[in-house]
C-alpha cells in the first residue's frame, strides 16, 4: 500500500473515533448534576427531611409561656380591709396605703410573730409585682411573698385560681400557697436545722394553721 493510502486510512479511522466521542457523556460534562428520577420516584423539594445534610437536626419553634399582670380586686380588698376593727391592724411595720402601696393586696399575721433573740428584724419590702416579709424564728424563718405575675401556656387562658390553702414539703421546710383577689400568695417555712437531712421542723397543720391566720393588712 502506498504511503499516501495509509494516510488516507489514519485519517479515516481518526475521524471515526472522534465521532463516537460525541456520543459518551462524562457525569457532570452536560451541566445535569444529578440522576434522572426512576419511574414513580417522587421529587423533593430542598429543605426536606431526606434533602438534610446526614447529622442536621430542624428543632421545633416553640412559643414560650408568658407572664402577664392579673386582674386585682381592690374594691373587694378596700372592703374587707375597712370592716376589720382599727386595733386589729396594728402589726410588726407600717404598710403603704393608696399609690405606695405594693400592686398587690397585702396579707400578714394577725399577731404578732416572736422573734428569737438575736436575730434580724421583721423586714417588709414592696416589689414591682407585689412584696415579700420575713419574719425570723426559733426553729424556722417564715417569707410571706405575694405577687401579680401569672404565668400561661402558650395560646392558652389563665386559668380560675381558687382561695384554696394548698401545702407542699420542700427540701428545706414546707410551703403554702392560695390566691386572693386575683394575686398570688406563697408562703415559706425554711427549718434552721435538719433532722437526718430532713426538714422536721415545722408539720403540715402547723405550716396551714399560720397561713390561715394571714390578713388582709394594707391595700391600694
Amino acid at each position: 500500500m502506498s504511503l499516501r493510502l495509509q494516510i488516507i486510512s489514519l485519517m479515516l479511522a481518526a475521524s471515526a473515533v472522534l465521532a463516537g466521542c460525541d456520543q459518551i457523556r462524562l457525569p457532570g460534562a452536560s451541566g445535569n448534576t444529578g440522576a434522572e428520577p426512576k419511574a414513580g420516584e417522587e421529587i423533593l423539594p430542598p429543605g426536606t427531611e431526606e434533602d438534610q445534610t446526614p447529622g442536621e437536626v430542624e428543632l421545633p419553634v416553640r412559643p414560650e409561656s408568658t407572664a402577664a399582670d392579673s386582674a386585682i380586686d381592690w374594691e373587694a380588698a378596700r372592703r374587707d380591709l375597712a370592716a376589720r376593727p382599727i386595733e386589729t391592724r396594728e402589726g410588726a411595720f407600717q404598710v403603704a396605703s393608696g399609690e405606695a402601696a405594693p400592686p398587690v393586696p397585702v396579707f400578714l399575721p394577725s399577731a404578732p410573730v416572736s422573734v428569737q433573740s438575736g436575730e434580724a428584724d421583721v423586714r417588709f419590702q414592696p416589689m414591682s409585682d407585689g412584696y415579700y416579709a420575713f419574719f425570723p424564728g426559733d426553729k424556722y424563718d417564715i417569707i410571706v411573698n405575694g405577687t401579680n405575675k401569672v404565668v400561661a401556656a402558650p395560646g392558652e387562658e389563665v386559668a380560675p385560681r381558687g382561695d384554696a390553702l394548698n401545702f407542699q414539703p420542700t427540701t428545706t421546710g414546707a410551703q403554702v400557697s392560695f390566691s386572693r383577689y386575683g394575686a398570688d400568695y406563697l408562703v415559706e417555712f425554711e427549718c434552721k436545722e435538719l433532722t437526718n437531712g430532713l426538714p422536721t421542723c415545722i408539720t403540715q397543720d402547723e405550716a396551714l394553721a399560720f397561713a390561715t391566720d394571714l390578713v388582709i393588712s394594707g391595700t391600694r
